[in-house]
């Protein structure tokens, strides 16, 4: 039985909190402003498995081209204020979003990271919080290494609702 609104220690030093079904929108009242750096691993911008046209580069330094693409995905960072901004663009999708206090090392790859030693690692390279929302409108999870964190998110009185954005 998944249990919501619970905060509790799922490995020594990390906090897990379970949120009501929501959506992207939720975000602004999880994320922290004051921590510079949004990290979005995998994300689609085409959420069906369907071709759709779109401009791509397919080189770093080359032109964009015009092509059918299919299970596009990208890893983006990005400031925390520039994601908060582009929110709208992935209101309707499932999200695996970071939060970090530094940019994420070029050679890091958080979806590689074995589970015994994940957020260690993770917590080296700055992790303030891992947010997952696997579609909109379903149950979404958060964890930090900083329970103070989870400890204002649950008591934020939008979270508290039982109506999340």
């Amino acid at each position: 039985m998944m249990v919501t609104g619970e905060i509790r220690e799922f490995e020594p030093g990390m906090f897990s909190l379970m949120l009501e079904p929501c959506s992207a929108f939720v975000l602004p009242h999880i994320l922290d402003e004051q921590i510079p750096f949004v990290f979005l691993m995998n994300h689609r911008p085409n959420r069906y498995l369907q071709w759709y046209e779109t401009n791509v580069q397919l080189r770093k330094d080359g032109e964009s081209f015009s092509v059918e693409a299919r299970t596009m995905t990208l890893d983006l960072q990005m400031p925390t204020k520039r994601f908060l901004e582009l929110l709208s663009e992935f209101a309707d999708s499932g999200l695996r979003l970071m939060q970090f206090e530094r940019k994420l090392p070029d050679t890091l790859e958080p979806q590689y990271l074995k589970d015994g030693s994940k957020y260690k690692i993770l917590r080296q390279n700055g992790l303030y919080l891992d947010f997952y929302l696997p579609h909109a409108r379903e149950y979404a999870s958060v964890i930090t290494p900083h329970r103070e964190v989870l400890e204002r998110i649950k008591n934020n009185p939008i979270i508290a609702s039982e109506n999340l954005p």
